[in-house]
Order: C-alpha cells, then sequence, then structure tokens
C-alpha cells in the first residue's frame, strides 16, 4: 500500500520564492508515487478568481498538472486564502475540489480532512467574515470587479487581517477546544487532520469508549511540513526550506 500525503498553509505568493522551489522539489524528490496528495487550503496566499493572469498561476497549475500526469491524484480543501479557487483552475491543474470537511477512507480507517478554521469559533469576528465571503452573493459580486480592483480589494483585505491578528491572543486564533470535542464525538473518526492554526502537532484524544487522534499541518516558513500516512500510521515530519 503507498503512503497518502497530506500539506497545507504554503501561502505560495511568487515563483521565485525559496517556499515555491521547495514545493515543486517535493513534489519532484520527496514523496514516494504513485500517490495521493491531499492540499487542505491556504496553497496561495491569496487568489482573486480562476481568471487570475498571473506567472504563479500558470506556473503552478502548469506544475500540478505534470504531477497529475505521472499517475497521481491531487485533492484540495479552501482554505480561508484561497477560497475561490474554483472549477477552471482544478480541471486546468487536474485537481479534485473536496468539500470542508470531508471524510476520506484509507487501510480501513475513517479520515476526516479539514482546513481546520471552521472550528475557530472563539473568533467571532473571523467567524462572521468567514461567513460573509463564503456566501455565493458575496463571491459573485467579488468576481464581477475586473481583476485589478480584485488584487486591491484582497491586498487591503490581508493587511487588515494581519492588523487584526496582531491583538488577537493564541487562544482566539486557535481551535475551540469544546467544539472540537463535540464534533469528533459526534463523527467518530480514527483520524482528523487540519490545517490553518500553523501549530503543527499529533494530539491523542480519549472520550470514554472513543479514541482518535487530532493532527495539525505546519505551515511552510522556513520549514516545510507533511503528514505522511501508510500502514504503519501517521508521520508529521518538516525539511528545511532553503
Amino acid at each position: 500500500m503507498n503512503p497518502i500525503y497530506f500539506i497545507s498553509d504554503l501561502h505560495l505568493s511568487s515563483v521565485e520564492s525559496p517556499i515555491t522551489k521547495s514545493f515543486f522539489d517535493f513534489l519532484d524528490n520527496k514523496i514516494s508515487t504513485p500517490t495521493s496528495l491531499y492540499i487542505l487550503g491556504d496553497l496561495f496566499e491569496v487568489w482573486i478568481g480562476d481568471d487570475d493572469d498571473s506567472e504563479l498561476a500558470a506556473v503552478i497549475q502548469s506544475k500540478l498538472s505534470d504531477f497529475a500526469s505521472k499517475g497521481n491524484k491531487l485533492f484540495f480543501i479552501a482554505g480561508n486564502r484561497d477560497f475561490l479557487l474554483d472549477k477552471s483552475f482544478a480541471a486546468s491543474a487536474d485537481i479534485e475540489i473536496l468539500e470542508d470537511p470531508c471524510t476520506i477512507t484509507f487501510n480501513e480507517m475513517k479520515i476526516i480532512i479539514s482546513h481546520g478554521d471552521f472550528l475557530c469559533t472563539h473568533d467571532s469576528e473571523y467567524m462572521d467574515f468567514r461567513k460573509q465571503v463564503r456566501s455565493q452573493a458575496w463571491k459573485d459580486d467579488f468576481l464581477s470587479k475586473p481583476l485589478e480592483e480584485r488584487k486591491q480589494i484582497a491586498d487591503d483585505m490581508r493587511d487588515a487581517s494581519k492588523s487584526a491578528s496582531k491583538n488577537k491572543s493564541s487562544e482566539i486564533t486557535d481551535v475551540n477546544l469544546n467544539d472540537v470535542d463535540s464534533f469528533l464525538q459526534k463523527e467518530r473518526p480514527n483520524l482528523f487532520i487540519h490545517g490553518h492554526t500553523h501549530r503543527p502537532d499529533l494530539h491523542d484524544l480519549e472520550y470514554g469508549d472513543y479514541s482518535t487522534q487530532r493532527i495539525v499541518l505546519g505551515d511552510w516558513d522556513t520549514f516545510g511540513w507533511c503528514l505522511k500516512l501508510d500502514a504503519n500510521g501517521p508521520d508529521l515530519f518538516k525539511f528545511k526550506i532553503e
């Protein structure tokens, strides 16, 4: 049984960045193929629509399509930075877009995967914003604007988000553990894998007659992070970004 892999929070912003180059090296050299790769959101620092004419958008689509052409399967769950990524990009990149959260099966295990931000309910301001921008009405209105205007709006929103985050405690920006407990006890997966919080770790959880593991993926910055899952279980590993 070949392993499968999970990554998130690369926040790709330019073709020449070390993170983008490390991502290409990851696809070419750091995973066993053929495989399935699940990208759990925030592949891009920002995505303003599938008509994005940037060099980065074109290069990433080409690289993912090339990876898929070698017998690999690609899956994507939207993050808070790239929730506008849609069918046109998916077709060009040969990647399948999944709902959030999504249940998959591997080695007879029930696995729930997610970007993870739907559980950040301590941050009511963020949850209100998330509800607004994920609505079809907001998306339709935003995507109807000229590309340059969308770029400026996205820049302004990102700056506002960074400014607001500086004034929020680490507890507020993390998942709500009470909501995590309720979600897991209801769904009862063998594994729950998510990103978003940039707090890579493996959490063993016990709920009476039921036990599970919550695995948090890391963001790509000084290191790249990946979860490898095979018959021996999960392996959350990191590698230096040069």
